[in-house]
């Protein structure tokens, strides 16, 4: 497919961005002359794709297209700015399948971090690690085709997400797969579901509630009391209305397991003896397919515990926790 110049789409380099992330975006020097359009385009969103890398630790071309170029058919212009980052040595490549997955070199990290635009992070899973195997690659990439869902319907930006971020409970370390700030302002956790034990879904479950129930930190003032992790770090301006932010779990398939659907129904009957769940936690279900079928906005959530039942709602139709 050819395509013309005035569909090549302009990014400006954010101006509050650092030499040390601005020579990402400029440092391939436009020759003067005729040039092809994926080449120009590409030197354009470079800075663009490291960024996205840095963040979700690994994507494919098709990922990274939707996330930055929803509007564009092909992955031209993507693959020539992974190219040009890869000549730099900023990201690397894994090849599976036929199938390509980038993510950032330390150099790349060390440039996007040097930028100030990206979120702090406490993931343990860097995204070469991750490529290369394949339960970690998958894993990734369902969460990536879930962040996707949720930019394409405007339910959440690509860029207020942040994975693997550790947060204290009496038992121990809880860490989410992601945790994302909604457009409406709203925080949630994300996890991801593949091949963890039902055992093991519920055990995080309750360290969810551990986490809601941790006691006040800090020393508080006259005008605020100490206030537990939680409302310290997702409180917003809803705090009352809102409370403890939801959980929403995306079972996604996997070889030799069963069906998503399947094992959505499965954690259901087990999440209902977990008393927290629809009184202090609102813990929210859907299938991969649905949710990137549908997009968030639409009714694809499955609420567990009190308000359990066969019906499916919208994000924004959630119930709120107590």
């Amino acid at each position: 497919m050819t395509v013309v110049a005035d569909q090549i789409p302009c990014r400006p380099v954010p101006a509050d961005c650092n030499s040390s992330i601005s020579s990402v975006f400029n440092s391939q020097e436009i020759a003067p002359g005729p040039q092809k359009p994926a080449a120009r385009a590409g030197a354009e969103i470079r800075g663009e794709v490291l960024l996205a890398l840095a963040q979700l630790r690994l994507a494919t071309p098709r990922q990274l297209k939707a996330l930055l170029l929803p509007d564009q058919q092909g992955t031209d212009y993507v693959r020539r700015a992974l190219r040009n980052l890869r000549a730099d040595a900023l990201v690397g490549r894994t090849h599976r399948a036929q199938q390509s997955y980038w993510y950032c070199t330390p150099a790349g990290l060390a440039e996007a971090a040097a930028s100030g635009e990206l979120p702090t992070t406490s993931g343990r899973t860097t995204g070469q690690r991750a490529a290369a195997k394949t339960g970690l690659r998958e894993h990734g990439l369902a969460l990536v085709d879930t962040v996707v869902a949720f930019h394409l319907a405007q339910a959440a930006e690509h860029t207020d997400w942040r994975l693997e971020v550790a947060h204290p409970t009496p038992a121990g370390s809880l860490v989410p797969d992601a945790v994302v700030l909604l457009a409406n302002g709203q925080s949630a956790f994300v996890e991801i579901d593949r091949t963890m034990s039902y055992a093991r879904l519920i055990a995080k479950l309750e360290r969810y509630d551990a986490y809601r129930t941790a006691p006040a930190t800090g020393r508080g003032n006259a005008a605020r009391p100490p206030r537990p992790h939680w409302q310290e770090t997702y409180s917003g301006s809803h705090l009352d209305e809102r409370g403890f932010p939801p959980l929403l779990f995306v079972f996604a398939p996997a070889p030799r397991r069963a069906a998503p659907a399947t094992r959505e129904v499965a954690f259901h009957q087990r999440a209902q003896h977990v008393h927290s769940v629809g009184y202090g936690i609102t813990v929210a279900t859907t299938t991969l397919a649905q949710l990137t079928q549908h997009g968030p906005d639409e009714p694809v959530w499955r609420v567990a515990g009190r308000h359990a039942g066969e019906e499916r709602c919208s994000l924004e139709a959630l119930p709120k926790a107590r």
